[in-house]
């Protein structure tokens, strides 16, 4: 693991931030990660190990629990999934990696998986660049693209293709407006880093019509639109009509670390819950080049 430099400011003042809509939600994930460890809702060992994730928080002025309620082990499990995949990808290869992570936030993951030879490329709205660069450390393998994942057009050619890439879409595809945008940006990195794999999470339709009815996930902050929702049912289909897009595996949240959502881990057993019911995690792959 990287050593952490300090992510305050001069000052040592705390951050004031005000974001709305989308942009917002990069401050749901820092909290639920950071906040389950004083909950005791799941094991200690099950816990990420985060120093860095929770000196941003705490220098961050906002309130976290107002918006975003009792912290929830979802985005932990998404972000410790993600851990191992990526360490998974740089261990199968006998060469330095790429990371792409898509609509990052403040993620930080890298300082988590970094095995001192990853390249990162961090590609988000420009806000999100810009909050990212004030709250945490550079760093030198780190490249920033300030850009739309869902325009790959305007930045896939400047990815590269001269390492094996690994792109993580976490948290982000559900805010596609609908089912287009999804498979042009799979089918533009398959045909832009064949070989490569990517793993990202989908919601359900009935969770995905809530945000659209306007989800209240407290009386203090009300969740953006989601509108694109994918479950197991459907997972075939939409996979086959990607080019050059696979389905390595997938996961209900609760199968990396059952112990974490237990409730969830029983009801997926049930075959009509994981299939139609169920949130999913899913590691996809790209055709190699031949």
């Amino acid at each position: 693991m990287t050593p952490l430099p300090s992510a305050n400011d001069d000052t040592g003042h705390r951050i004031s931030i005000s974001l709305d809509g989308v942009p917002e939600t990069m401050l749901w994930p820092l909290w639920h990660r950071v906040g389950l460890a004083g909950t005791g809702r799941v094991p200690q060992e099950e816990l990420l190990d985060d120093p860095l994730a929770a000196g941003v928080l705490a220098r961050i002025d906002y309130d976290f629990a107002g918006h975003f309620g009792r912290p929830h082990p979802a985005h932990t499990i998404r972000a410790k999934l993600g851990d191992r995949l990526i360490r998974d990808f740089a261990t199968i290869h006998d060469r330095p990696i790429r990371v792409l992570s898509l609509g990052e936030g403040l993620e930080t993951q890298l300082w988590r998986v970094d095995d001192g030879r990853m390249e990162w490329i961090t590609l988000d709205l420009p806000e999100g660049i810009a909050l990212r660069q004030r709250l945490l450390p550079a760093h030198p393998r780190n490249r920033m693209i300030a850009a739309s994942a869902f325009s790959p057009e305007d930045w896939i050619s400047d990815i590269g293709t001269d390492r094996p890439c690994f792109v993580s879409a976490a948290g982000l595809l559900m805010y596609a407006p609908d089912s287009s945008p999804v498979t042009r940006l799979l089918a533009a990195l398959a045909t832009g880093l064949p070989g490569g794999r990517v793993y990202f999470d989908t919601i359900p339709g009935w969770y995905s019509r809530k945000t659209l009815r306007g989800l209240k996930v407290t009386p203090g902050y009300t969740a953006p639109p989601m509108p694109f929702a994918l479950t197991l049912a459907g997972l075939d289909d939409f996979a086959a009509g990607v080019a050059g897009f696979r389905v390595e595996r997938s996961w209900t949240y609760a199968d990396p670390f059952p112990r974490m959502m237990p409730v969830l881990a029983m009801a997926s057993r049930i075959g009509f819950v994981r299939r139609h019911i169920a949130p999913l995690l899913i590691l996809g792959g790209f055709t190699p080049t031949l």
